[in-house]
């Protein structure tokens, strides 16, 4: 088995892995009664603990001396509570503050802090053997504004493949689909693509990625839109609750297999159904679709370690 390198545990389960749809859930373990215990801690660990890599778009680094490891963490937890709309939802989930709830409901689902994109960072890293090309959080326009454009933009070194990536985590899984298939719309046409390898192009420049050097130079001499699209992969996640973690105490069973694939089928046939992008038969779309228990449970858990991290 592949070592993962922030899921080390092995907690994320895969179940349909096929070229244009991927299935994950969070697998079932059992606590000290012998009851089926929903992996909520090793999970939320998983994802902050791919921060630091998500904020400065470096590696695992054994050169880091030890004495600088907590700063470092300290550091990457508060440059993303710079970014207003993940601040806005702590002080919504975690001091339950009212008074910002205005503020949430003027930024609509598709903007709030929620996390979709730092899952969608693990998963690409721990199941597609990506590395982060720029961090979006790290090169920012200005102060609590992160920098406009894709949730992730990731590199498969080995084939030299572009993945341009978004993500939604929303309460309802359809609504979410449909958010990701308005982003397909509206990022893939020739002068977003354009801007966007410009963007990424001179954030390139400016850190150490791996092939720094002929990637700035394959951003810079691919101009075909059709020569663009053969070295994009565009993986698309939804988040969404589901009530399989209620109805099965073990995944593994016949029955709890047949009902995640009869869901995820359902969601991958509305996704093909409402998908009108006139290019679609030349865009290389992975849909990612990645059943949780509780919206509020894992966004709180998550905005609880975070918090603590910046306060170490």
């Amino acid at each position: 088995m592949k070592k993962r390198t922030f899921d080390r545990k092995n907690i994320i389960v895969t179940r349909i892995q096929e070229e244009d749809v991927n299935s994950f859930l969070i697998d079932l373990d059992i606590d000290d009664n012998g009851l089926p215990l929903y992996q909520l801690d090793e999970f939320t660990r998983a994802v902050i603990n791919t921060i630091p890599e998500y904020v400065f778009a470096q590696y695992e680094n054994p050169d880091i001396p030890q004495t600088d490891a907590v700063e470092k963490l300290r550091e990457a937890a508060k440059s993303i509570y710079k970014i207003r709309d993940y601040d806005l939802m702590r002080r919504w989930y975690l001091d339950e503050d009212k008074s910002v709830e205005d503020e949430i409901k003027k930024l609509g689902d598709s903007r709030r802090g929620e996390f979709g994109e730092l899952i969608l960072h693990l998963l690409l890293r721990d199941f597609k053997n990506t590395i982060p090309l720029i961090s979006k959080v790290y090169f920012k326009d200005s102060i609590g504004i992160p920098a406009h454009g894709f949730d992730a933009v990731h590199i498969t070194p080995n084939d030299g493949v572009l993945w341009l990536g978004e993500s939604k985590f929303y309460t309802n899984s359809k609504s979410g689909i449909k958010e990701l298939i308005g982003d397909l719309e509206n990022h893939f046409k020739r002068e977003y693509l354009n801007e966007q390898f410009l963007i990424i192009k001179k954030n390139v420049e400016n850190n150490s990625i791996p092939q720094r050097d002929e990637w700035i130079q394959k951003l810079t001499q691919c101009n075909k839109m059709s020569d663009k699209l053969k070295t994009i992969n565009i993986p698309l996640l939804c988040t969404y609750p589901h009530d399989i973690y209620k109805l099965f105490d073990n995944l593994d069973k016949k029955e709890a297999i047949e009902y995640h694939e009869k869901n995820i089928n359902e969601l991958k046939t509305y996704f093909d159904e409402q998908n009108h992008h006139p290019l679609k038969n030349k865009l290389n779309v992975i849909l990612l679709l990645f059943p949780i228990r509780n919206k509020k449970e894992l966004i709180t858990k998550l905005h609880e370690r975070l918090w603590h991290m910046q306060n170490m």
